[in-house]
């Protein structure tokens, strides 16, 4: 039987769907959380200098979509088929495009930033990535009329967007009321019940 051992900071954000995928096929692995000013110890000692990292049997991988898209795949929650998976990994990586637009909000509240700048920060950075995507990211959830991004049911992605959501909506009340579809989608996930287990015991974090 194989070991996996997944390598990340003490918040969700970028480790949260490789641990839904683990968890959900009720694959045991080990959890390393690193704090992160011992990640700036650790940092260039490794290869891509770059969390999260996956070891599976010894042998690492780097860089969280190659991560999640290796998981998905072992564990059956890729889509159905090429088309469908292919499908699947375009609305993963347009959403990971708003990751990126709001990541220094997120960057500011993990790493502590200069005091007083967070709404500054969430105004400049999260908000405008949200209202620019949010809408059609809930556009492929209704279109895909399965509750889940594929039409097929359950895939990696919906670990990725529900679980980012929440802490999108907390940190941005004022989007609350416009996407409902987005709300429910992650109430879906959360009633998962292979995740049950897995959600209990999760240290709970902002992002």
């Amino acid at each position: 039987m194989s070991s996996f051992k997944l390598e990340y900071l003490p918040c969700r954000y970028l480790g949260e769907p490789a641990r839904m995928i683990l968890a959900f096929a009720g694959q045991e692995f080990e959890d390393v959380r690193i704090a992160p000013d011992d990640w700036k110890k650790l940092r260039t000692s490794r290869f891509y200098q770059t969390l999260p990292i996956l070891t599976v049997d010894g042998e690492e991988i780097g860089q969280s979509t190659a991560i999640w898209h290796y998981l998905a795949r072992k564990f059956n929650l890729a889509g159905k088929d090429e088309l469908e998976q292919a499908q699947v990994n375009a609305v993963g990586e347009y959403f990971r495009d708003m990751m990126n637009s709001a990541l220094p909000y997120v960057l500011y509240l993990v790493w502590g930033g200069r005091p007083g700048k967070e709404e500054f920060m969430r105004q400049t950075h999260l908000l405008p990535a949200l209202n620019a995507t949010l809408p059609k990211i809930a556009q492929l959830l209704k279109s895909s009329k399965s509750g889940f991004f594929a039409k097929s049911g359950v895939t990696w992605v919906d670990f990725l967007i529900s679980d980012y959501m929440i802490s999108a909506f907390k940190a941005a009340p004022e989007i609350n009321d416009k996407f409902p579809e987005l709300k429910n989608h992650i109430e879906k996930v959360q009633k998962l019940p292979q995740l049950q287990k897995y959600f209990k015991t999760r240290p709970e974090t902002d992002w």
